[in-house]
């Protein structure tokens, strides 16, 4: 392979993952300002990798009166394109990406922006936006006539270069010391990987100002332009590798399918746009600068549509999810005794943390104001004594390290269980293994485990109280002035979440009011019998409470609410969330709305023993 093979591959390759990589960055951090600068970063880098493939693939002088084509050519000046293949290396500088990231690395120090901080950021671009405007007018960098692009000599040093190159020099070495301080004084192991790994990466740009200062500034070397192509490209790599690796610039922590499945489609795209452009030049004699546009184009266009990624989502965990909701109801339907239930955690909780890649995972539940640890997924078997006010929490919340108490100082995310408007337990995440926090992907991915762990817990919580009703029932028939005076709304509510459990209702108290005796007759008084009597007579209650005939078009009005929230969740066992949504209703209000629907059940269902 020749040295322009070489070269261009190189810095095409190269440009292609600067490229695609600040698109991903942005895309799934839209509101981190770090992964921003980052990302600009990257493009500007992108910018050396166009000089250097503009050069040897220079686009044809084009007539005169033909204005357009500096709108493709921005950043060069207006006679670039008559100079020759050498006066493309001098359009963009690195010295704007280096300004970017030096303020990037400045946010990632701990502490907030101070003034003497912000006055290093803002001479920093000072000196990018110089850089710029004297390279613009050429008196930077001048190519030498007659130059071989292939090397870095067919640039001259202009009179401002070693001003402007000193400059550079250090806003870089100032950029890898934040990087390396923040690292010394990191408070995990991820995150102190995802600052070093990043260090490394600005430390090996510095090595390019002195390749360029002696082929440039003293021309003593010819040396090879692919070598401060490749330097850059192994920065860029640096800070892809942080990124996959330890989730490094992210909101969260990056998923490695999602990057995976990112990087393949955009390769896919690029390389098939490469080959038709390439057949363009070599079948049809179109210019060789469509090989670099048309790409470039492509992976721009084609990476701001994450259709791809979502799609490849759905496939993949289809059968993890799937599998993780059938555990969960078995455990449901298993919630029974305390080592049953502590037992049968077991699995879904391994599967949860698994498909979020926890490094371990905690499921307490309360007792007499203490968090008693009910299962656990690869935790070390360290006994936990932490009071349950420390898990008391309004909604997810990313954990800041030394915010539990010992042995869970490094816990990453604490998820409240609620039942109804209580919380009754807590999960604790530890840190994913790439990264420190969890993406919001994960989070959405733990909504509906939680939400049914959480109602197994609750049915735990109340289940002793349960039993003794069910020894009372089973011990002896109930007097009907016994039944009517334990009717109560706690009664009517375990009925409800039960109502296709005829083993259960049959064990109830409802099972001993008047109108559900009335309809044992017979050979109807075996137990399942006397256990679908209650649910007939729970639902002809329910539907008393049905305001009309028709349920009436979404938005239903106020009046449905108590019907539609009983019959949506335990009838037709629609998830919370979506009868929230289907009233617009927020999540207060369906709770609130709920015990009192529940209240006025038992009132019917009151009305209709004494009648």
């Amino acid at each position: 392979m020749t040295l322009y093979q070489i070269t261009f591959s190189i810095n095409f390759l190269a440009l292609f993952i600067a490229l695609w990589l600040g698109l991903y960055l942005v895309s799934r951090s839209p509101r981190s300002f770090t992964a921003w600068l980052t990302a600009l970063t990257l493009w500007s880098v992108g910018g050396l990798f166009i000089n250097v493939l503009l050069a040897l693939a220079p686009p044809p002088i084009v007539a005169e009166g033909f204005w357009w084509h500096s709108l493709l050519f921005p950043f060069w000046a207006v006679n670039t394109i008559n100079q020759g293949a050498s006066a493309w290396l001098q359009g963009w500088l690195l010295g704007s990406s280096v300004v970017f990231w030096h303020h990037a690395t400045m946010l990632m120090r701990p502490g907030k922006m101070n003034a003497w901080r912000w006055t290093r950021v803002i001479a920093g671009y000072m000196v990018g936006i110089a850089g710029v405007a004297l390279q613009y007018n050429a008196r930077i960098f001048t190519a030498v006539k007659g130059g071989d692009p292939l090397y870095i000599n067919s640039l001259s040093a202009g009179p401002y270069y070693y001003i402007f190159a000193f400059a550079i020099l250090v806003l870089t070495g100032l950029s890898a010391i934040n990087l390396m301080r923040s690292a010394r004084v990191a408070a995990t192991n991820i995150a102190r990987r995802q600052l070093q790994t990043l260090a490394i990466g600005s430390l090996v740009t510095v090595l390019i100002a002195p390749v360029s200062y002696i082929s440039t500034g003293l021309n003593l070397l010819q040396i090879p332009m692919v070598v401060m192509s490749a330097l850059t490209a192994i920065y860029v790599m640096m800070i892809g590798y942080g990124v996959a690796r330890y989730s490094a610039i992210v909101e969260g922590r990056t998923i490695t399918r999602d990057i995976l499945y990112d990087f393949i489609l955009s390769t896919f795209i690029t390389g098939t746009y490469l080959i038709i452009a390439r057949i363009l030049v070599v079948a049809y004699g179109t210019p060789r600068v469509a090989t670099i546009i048309i790409p470039v184009f492509a992976i721009f266009t084609h990476s701001l549509l994450n259709i791809g990624h979502r799609i490849m989502d759905r496939v993949f965990y289809q059968k993890e999810t799937r599998q993780l909701r059938a555990n969960l109801n078995r455990l449901s339907r298993l919630a029974g005794e305390h080592e049953t239930l502590k037992d049968k955690l077991g699995l879904p909780l391994e599967i949860l943390c698994n498909s979020v890649r926890a490094t371990y995972g905690l499921i307490f539940t309360f007792d007499n104001g203490h968090a008693l640890l009910l299962s656990d997924c690869n935790w070390s078997n360290t006994p936990i004594s932490i009071p349950a006010q420390a898990f008391f929490a309004d909604d997810m919340t990313h954990l800041n390290v030394d915010q539990l108490p010992a042995p869970l100082q490094e816990a990453a995310l604490l998820v409240p269980l609620y039942a109804e408007s209580k919380q009754v337990g807590a999960l604790v995440l530890g840190q994913p293994s790439n990264g420190i926090h969890y993406a919001p992907e994960d989070m959405d991915r733990l909504l509906y485990p939680t939400d049914q762990i959480a109602e197994v817990l609750f049915v735990h919580v109340q289940n002793s109280e349960r039993l003794k009703k069910v020894e009372e029932i089973v011990a002896a028939t109930p007097d009907s002035s016994n039944v009517k005076s334990s009717l109560s709304v706690e009664v009517v509510d375990f009925a409800l979440r039960n109502i296709f459990d005829f083993t259960f209702l049959a064990d109830s108290p409802l099972a001993g009011l008047d109108i559900v005796r009335r309809r044992l007759t017979g050979e109807k008084k075996t137990y399942v019998e006397r256990g679908k009597a209650v649910q007939a007579v729970v639902l002809e209650a329910l539907e008393k409470m049905r305001p009309g005939p028709e349920v009436p078009p979404e938005p239903a009005p106020r009046e449905w609410y108590p019907y539609v929230i009983l019959h949506d969740a335990y009838v037709d066992e629609i998830q919370n969330r979506e009868i929230m949504s289907k009233l617009y209703i927020s999540e207060g209000t369906f709770n609130r709305t709920r015990r009192i629907a529940i209240s006025a059940l038992a009132r019917v269902l009151a009305e209709m023993e004494k009648t």
